[in-house]
């Protein structure tokens, strides 16, 4: 296949798309921080090795299934009984994937070099055999399945090379040099990744210890020392190569300590005593969403007053939303934080 096939004079690809597909993509866009182009580009790069829709390389893992299930002796007795239920299998992915879809409209997408190179230089990774010779019809059914992947799958995908970079120090024992998006130079000794109770992003927890001299890196304050980062919040992930060491048990403790106390989102902040009054309205509320809902406790002599062992961060974050149906009684920090929001809210107003 030429290099150029399948692009126009201005070397972009047209992608045919669905409205809930390209819907998708532009709120990942803002998700993540970037540019049509380089959120496409990096699903390209990410997510064509293990999506359904690269139906060669389908073959390849159920052709091993297979395998695995025979002897020698059997597969080599029984070939043509295996050709035939691997060839059913070929035309049932091909029917799902590489028929002709319904589009709502089509984007021009600029690719970067690798991603040019994968889907001209070699045919197996754009499917030529089953898409025929087009790459934009391929990389369609591509992002049409990747728009169906529940969010925090998605984020899998974008910051795959973000996961493979930590796992690869968890397994080595290496520390890693993080630069968050507020621009802030982070040393962690990497536990592992984990998501919050409802699955919805992937947070890099581990034990901070202070940067290497050599790298000229210097906190703003002293952190805590068990960090829970979420990946979305990173700019950069390098591993310290020079630098090994692994979490201690007595480390490893302490994070799965701090870890079941306030949960992985809240896992840098220090626990407070939080005592908030609820409207019946606001109860009821309480009741019901539970998604990073601090767990609590009523007061003895006012039904209407609940105690919380957490931090103000999940405090705040939990009940901002309850607007007169909640009010902080203590401490005075959160309560000062809740004033200044809606002070802040109603100066719009005015």
């Amino acid at each position: 296949m030429s290099q150029f096939e399948g692009f126009n004079a201005e070397n972009k690809l047209r992608i045919p798309l669905t409205a809930y597909a390209a819907q998708v993509i532009e709120n990942d866009c803002m998700n993540f921080a970037k540019k049509r182009a380089t959120l496409i580009n990096s699903i390209i790069l990410n997510y064509y090795q293990s999506a359904e829709c690269s139906i060669s390389l389908r073959l390849i893992d159920y052709k091993n299934e297979l395998s695995n299930c025979f002897s020698y002796s059997e597969i080599k007795n029984n070939q043509p009984i295996i050709d035939k239920i691997i060839s059913r299998k070929a035309t049932e992915l091909k029917e799902l994937y590489a028929k002709r879809h319904t589009s709502d409209l089509n984007w021009q997408i600029s690719l970067n070099k690798k991603v040019k190179e994968l889907l001209t230089n070699d045919p197996n990774s754009f499917e030529e055999k089953y898409y025929g010779e087009r790459p934009g019809h391929y990389v369609h059914s591509l992002i049409e399945e990747y728009a169906q992947l529940p969010y925090y799958r998605r984020e899998e995908v974008i910051y795959k090379d973000f996961i493979d970079t930590i796992n690869n120090a968890i397994d080595s024992g290496y520390v890693l040099n993080l630069l968050n998006t507020k621009g802030n130079h982070i040393s962690l000794k990497p536990y592992k990744i984990a998501t919050d109770p409802l699955s919805m992003y992937h947070y890099l927890v581990g034990y901070s210890i202070m940067p290497d001299s050599s790298l000229s890196v210097v906190s703003e304050k002293k952190l805590p020392d068990v960090l829970s980062i979420r990946l979305s919040r990173l700019t950069a992930v390098d591993i310290q190569y020079f630098n090994s060491s692994s979490i201690t048990p007595k480390e490893e403790r302490q994070i799965n300590s701090e870890l079941e106390k306030k949960g992985v989102q809240f896992v840098s902040g220090d626990v407070s005593s939080i005592k908030i009054w609820l409207s019946d309205n606001g109860i009821k509320k309480y009741n019901s969403q539970l998604h990073l809902r601090p767990a609590g406790t009523k007061d003895d002599l006012d039904n209407h007053i609940y105690l919380f062992e957490c931090t103000e961060a999940q405090a705040l974050f939990y009940f901002i939303s309850f607007g007169k149906d909640a009010r902080v009684i203590f401490p005075e920090t959160l309560k000062n934080q809740f004033k200044e929001i809606y002070n802040e809210a109603l100066t719009s107003y005015k």
